[in-house]
């Protein structure tokens, strides 16, 4: 069946190609060299869309490699007296050193900076091509400019070059450097991860851009004849990354057409004169709102309909053949780091041997991802030791760790969105021997060994979020890893989904692997670990197996916040609701982290909601708040409102108004001005009320002028909360106010909610000091899963049965 298509576009192809020779070479001159142009125009595009299309970078400066190529041909040719043929690879290999040249600064930036020096570049080449006048003519230019045929023959010469480029791009798109290009634009962070420098990959996309340009610049001298500064404007790399985006970009065949609306539209209409340009720009503008993907990107649906997308399948032996061998240990000695004044790891020592499941948990800012990072070389530590086996990897970025066996997943899960599920497999595949289709079909059986059963030809940027977290793993597991290092694998997975990452984590370390996994589901890490690390503030407080560590006190206190000085406040009768919530499901695109939460908090209730981290706490916060648009479900606000589809500034006006996770002060303004906006709802704020904030909140008062970012972060916690009550909530949000504070300044906060309490004020509070939370609160919920698992009184809620949601049941693994 596939000889079929194959057959069409040879057909097509040769068609094409007798076509385009007749018009050169049988055609009156000037259609030509209307070819001729349009077939350099794509070249510069098809070099364009290396750069734009694969790597993601703009570059606003080809038409100075434009230049750079056609000046070198003139030359060479009209100065050096050399021939066509030696002059046009002379004058491309100039254009590759100076570009080569100029990579080192430029991709050092990216983005819009990236632009902005490649625009300089081709002010500089102008304005040489000016200045000195010797060398170019200056501003009358070159002439009697040699081709190496009539404008019929160097018209056809330019479209082989043009056909020959699009043949290449084709094949580099779906090469081992291509793939690498693409991933490295992609999710630059993942592809670190498994061993892509990212130095090289842009390197050889920012040289081969250039390249094509400088290559066209010779084609279009020799058409020409003539070449001046003038034919080279700023406004032609404007028109030539039209020509990318208009055709599509990172489409083999984007270019051509885009070239061809480009180059071609404005002749078609000449005949409306000055109303020619104002034509082709609403066309364009058309163009790209009917195919913002553009022309080949709306026609590649047409051309791929009907194909098949099977589930994968494939042999699980050939895969567990791949990673089975002898593995090394990791052995982290003492690694530190601080960021500033803050000691996030702090000496802390990690042993992860060959098949075994090591843990790493604690509670929200106990440094278990800077410690991850810190392996993973994606942070470097202050000091410590990093080993796998006897090879040292202290201080080698993570590309290098990748390649020495040291592999890591991500918090977010990071496939390649732009490329499909067997090519992100594949590209973990490249280090290694397999190539063509064996490496297809190991891809596969990595693929079938995680559980993903989807279609491997689907791109990754389409898949739930479980299958994402399935992809990613098969990944890592391509490099043949002796270390995997897991990020928090199970967050947003249902209990099943969860139940079977399980199984493969057992699966994985039979097979030899060393596994360090970062978790907050505390069920799984207590059934699968062989050992557990718990840290708390960067530093580590316990180890050991997981019946050890769970029954330790010092990481229930770590996780629960200690016992609080004093039994919980007697609970109060609630009034009418403030705020009602039912069903209400969120997340964040993909990922599903609230299932059907149902709660109330009374007029003058203080009610607490807990759970571990990862159970959806503050993703209840941002939906209540408006930050984020709940999928399903209903917020009643005072018996009436519905907020669910608000946006946060209105949530915020009509009276629940959250404080954020992480303070969220403006930095810049002082304090007076942050506290002043906290009444930006109201119409009748009273200066003196800053005064009574002042007054519960002390420390504020000798910073009153001082700018906000400059605060502790205790003065900063204080500062918001102080910025919200002056809004005079309704109800106020409270989202881990004691996160990153001592215990003193945390006392202190919770002294302050306990005045806001008693002053009858409505509380919604979140935060990882459970006891403490309790000890002030009427009532609670505990999340779990994104559901809620257990509610009830404060002193219902401070027994074992709160240990068992943050800590997990002790189960029985299921080899």
């Amino acid at each position: 069946m596939r000889a079929v298509p194959l057959v069409m576009a040879f057909v097509v192809f040769l068609a094409l190609a007798v076509a385009v020779a007749a018009i050169c070479l049988l055609a009156p001159g000037y259609y030509a060299y209307l070819l001729g142009t349009l077939a350099t125009t794509a070249l510069v595009g098809i070099g364009l869309n290396v750069l734009l299309g694969l790597a993601g970078e703009v570059s606003l400066g080809q038409a100075g490699f434009l230049a750079l190529g056609a000046y070198g041909l003139a030359i060479l040719t009209t100065k050096a007296g050399l021939s066509f043929w030696l002059a046009l690879p002379l004058a491309v290999l100039l254009v590759a050193a100076i570009s080569a040249l100029l990579s080192i600064p430029a991709l050092r930036l990216t983005g819009p900076y990236l632009a902005m020096v490649t625009i300089a570049f081709g002010f500089i080449i102008e304005s040489v091509s000016i200045e000195w006048r010797d060398l170019t003519g200056g501003a009358s230019g070159l002439s009697g400019i040699a081709a190496p045929f009539g404008t019929g023959g160097t018209a056809l010469l330019a479209c082989g070059f043009c056909a020959a480029a699009l043949f290449a791009f084709h094949r580099l798109a779906n090469s081992r450097l291509g793939l690498s290009i693409q991933a490295n634009a992609a999710a630059p962070l993942a592809g670190r991860s498994i061993g892509i420098n990212p130095v090289p990959v842009r390197t050889v996309a920012f040289v081969l851009a250039a390249v094509a340009a400088g290559l066209a610049g010779g084609l279009q001298a020799a058409l020409t004849g003539f070449i001046a500064p003038s034919s080279f404007p700023f406004s032609q790399s404007i028109l030539f990354l039209l020509v990318v985006v208009v055709g599509g970009a990172g489409r083999t065949m984007g270019p051509l057409i885009g070239a061809a609306i480009v180059a071609l539209l404005p002749e078609l209409l000449s005949g409306l004169a000055e109303y020619r340009l104002l034509v082709f720009g609403a066309a364009l503008l058309i163009v790209l709102w009917l195919a913002p993907g553009g022309a080949a990107g709306a026609l590649a649906p047409l051309l791929t309909r009907g194909r098949s997308m099977a589930a994968t399948t494939a042999n699980v032996d050939l895969a567990l053949a791949h990673i089975t061998r002898p593995h090394n240990a990791l052995a982290v000695e003492g690694v530190r780091v601080a960021f500033g004044g803050v000691v996030a790891v702090a000496g802390v020592d990690l042993k992860a041997v060959c098949g075994s499941v090591t843990s790493v948990i604690g509670p929200n800012g106990a440094g278990k991802t800077t410690l991850l990072n810190l392996i993973s070389g994606f942070q470097a530590a202050d000091s410590g030791a990093i080993k796998v086996g006897e090879r040292v990897l202290t201080g080698k970025p993570a590309h290098d760790i990748a390649r020495n066996g040291l592999v890591r997943t991500f918090q977010t899960a990071q496939p390649f969105g732009t490329l499909t599920v067997l090519d992100n497999v594949r590209l973990g595949l490249l280090r290694g021997a397999w190539r063509g289709e064996a490496r297809a079909e190991l891809a596969r059986a990595l693929l079938t060994l995680v559980g993903y059963s989807g279609s491997d030809d689907r791109l990754a940027g389409t898949l739930s979020h479980v299958d994402r977290r399935l992809l990613e793993i098969a990944r890592a597991l391509a490099t043949r890893p002796d270390v995997l290092l897991l990020d928090e694998p199970a967050a947003g997975l249902d209990a099943a989904d969860t139940a079977k990452l399980g199984g493969l984590l057992r699966r994985l370390a039979r097979a030899g692997l060393a596994i360090v996994l970062v978790e907050h589901d505390m069920t799984l890490v207590m059934s699968v670990s062989d050992e557990i690390l718990v840290l708390d503030a960067g530093k580590r407080i316990a180890a050991g197996p997981p019946a050890v560590v769970r029954a330790d006190p010092a990481v229930k206190a770590a996780y629960l916040g200690g016992r609080a000085n004093r039994p919980p406040l007697a609970q109060r009768a609630a009034g009418a609701a403030v705020i009602e919530v039912s069903e209400l499901s969120a997340g964040y695109g993909p990922l599903a982290v609230l299932d059907r939460i149902s709660l109330k908090v009374g007029r003058g209730e203080t009610v607490a909601v807990l759970g571990p981290n990862g159970a959806g706490k503050s993703t209840l916060m941002k939906s209540l708040s408006g930050l984020i648009r709940p999928v399903a479900g209903h917020i009643a606000f005072n018996g009436a409102e519905e907020l669910a589809q608000l946006p946060a500034h209105r949530v915020a006006r009509a009276g629940l108004v959250l404080v954020p996770e992480g303070r969220q002060v403006f930095p810049r303004l002082t304090v007076l001005e942050n506290l002043r906006l906290g009444a930006v709802r109201r119409g009748d704020f009273d200066p003196a009320e800053i005064e009574t904030m002042l007054a519960r909140f002390p420390r504020l008062r000798p910073r009153l002028h001082t700018a906000a970012g400059l605060l502790s972060g205790g003065e900063q916690q204080m500062l918001a909360v102080a910025r919200g009550l002056l809004a005079r909530p309704d109800i106020l949000l409270l989202d881990e106010p004691s996160l990153g504070l001592a215990p003193a300044v945390a006392a202190e906060l919770f002294e302050q909610f306990t005045r806001l309490r008693d002053e009858g004020t409505t509380l919604l509070i979140v935060d990882q000091m459970a006891d403490h939370v309790l000890a002030i609160a009427d009532r609670g919920y505990v999340l779990g899963h994104g559901e809620v698992v257990m509610q009830g009184s404060a002193s219902e809620l401070r027994n074992r049965m709160l240990d068992e949601a943050y800590l997990g049941a002790h189960q029985a693994v299921v080899n």
